[in-house]
C-alpha cells in the first residue's frame, strides 16, 4: 500500500477512537420538556439490541471511509475497514487497533478514548450534567454529551430516529465527535440488522500467524 494509504487508514482508526481532549463544556439546564426527551433518549439506549450492518465514516480531513460493523452495546464493537483497511475490536476496557486484516493489535484502554463517554451513558444512562446541548427535529434528534468532571476525554453528539411510536421505536444511528480543535468526525450507520443475541465470534481479534523457516 502506499504511503498515502497508510496515512488515510492510519486517519481513519485514529479519528474512530483516537484520545480528544477537549475543555469541558457548561451543561445546558434541562427545562422540564428537556427532562422527558432525556428519560426517552436513556429508555431508547437501555434498549439498543445487538445489531450489525454497514458503516460510513466522515473523516476530520473531508475523507470517507466505510466497511462493516457488529456492535453488542456497551462492551463489544467491531468495526472493519473495506479495501483491506484495519480493524478496530471493542472488548471490556480495551480497544485493539489492526493496521490491517490479521495484523498485530494494538491494544489502548476505552477510557482514554471519546468513546468511553458513549460507553458511559449507554450503560448508566445520561445524567442531566453530561446535556451540553438537545437539538429536536421533524424527523430526527441529537444529544450532545461530555464527562462533567472532564476525566472522560472529548465530546460526543448522538442521533436517534424520531418515530411516532415514542421511545421504544427511537433509535441510534450516528454519532460526531469533536476535538478541542473543532475538528469532527462523523460515524453513520446503514443497513442495520438487529439481533436478539451476536456469537462472540463476531469480535474475535484474529492474528496470522508466521511460519518458521
Amino acid at each position: 500500500m502506499t504511503g498515502h494509504g497508510n496515512n488515510f487508514k492510519s486517519l481513519a482508526l485514529a479519528a474512530l477512537f483516537g484520545a480528544l481532549l477537549a475543555t469541558p463544556l457548561a451543561a445546558a439546564p434541562l427545562g422540564e420538556q428537556d427532562g422527558i426527551w432525556l428519560a426517552r433518549i436513556n429508555q431508547a439506549l437501555k434498549a439498543m439490541p445487538p445489531m450489525s450492518g454497514r458503516f460510513e465514516q466522515k473523516l476530520p480531513n473531508g475523507g470517507h471511509a466505510v466497511g462493516a460493523y457488529a456492535i453488542d452495546w456497551p462492551d463489544r464493537l467491531r468495526f472493519a475497514y473495506e479495501g483491506g483497511g484495519g480493524i478496530v475490536t471493542v472488548k471490556g476496557k480495551f480497544v485493539a487497533v489492526q493496521e490491517q486484516p490479521g495484523g498485530a493489535p494494538n491494544w489502548f484502554p476505552v477510557a482514554l478514548t471519546p468513546l468511553s463517554v458513549l460507553r458511559q451513558a449507554i450503560a448508566q444512562g445520561i445524567a442531566p450534567d453530561m446535556v451540553t446541548d438537545l437539538t429536536l427535529r421533524e424527523n430526527n434528534y441529537s444529544i450532545t454529551l461530555q464527562d462533567p468532571s472532564g476525566e472522560l476525554p472529548g465530546t460526543a453528539q448522538l442521533f436517534f430516529t424520531r418515530t411516532a411510536s415514542g421511545r421504544d421505536g427511537d433509535r441510534l444511528y450516528a454519532w460526531r465527535l469533536t476535538d478541542v480543535q473543532n475538528l469532527v468526525t462523523l460515524v453513520r450507520l446503514s443497513e442495520i440488522i438487529t439481533h436478539e443475541k451476536l456469537a462472540s465470534g463476531h469480535f474475535e481479534i484474529i492474528e496470522d500467524e508466521e511460519d518458521d523457516y
